[in-house]
């Protein structure tokens, strides 16, 4: 029973071992202020590499340390403008990503 139990820790530590510990997920520092049809909204340090569907939005505000994607329609699909740190545009947007 001994030898049971040590392969069974030992299968349990490797198996930690290959899938690893969770890593922090990266995000923008910084804010992204836009309009929607309910007013003023504020996007506070967005997680680089996801997806924020936003409905509809306009005059996108960069005020993060990332480049900010904005797309012209949900789930980050038709046209893309991408929009620097510091920068802002006047456009309408339905989504937006943040990269490096």
């Amino acid at each position: 029973m001994k030898s049971l139990g040590r392969t069974l820790v030992t299968v349990g530590a490797a198996a930690v071992l290959c899938v690893g510990f969770p890593l922090n997920a990266q995000a923008a520092e910084g804010l992204l202020f836009y309009t929607s049809e309910y007013g003023p909204i504020v996007l506070e340090n967005p997680t680089d590499g996801l997806c924020y569907s936003v409905g509809n939005a306009q005059d996108p505000q960069n005020s993060t340390d990332r480049v900010a994607t904005v797309y012209s329609e949900k789930r980050c699909g038709g046209d893309a403008t991408r929009i620097k740190p510091g920068a802002e545009g006047f456009l309408d947007f339905a989504s937006v990503k943040f990269t490096r």
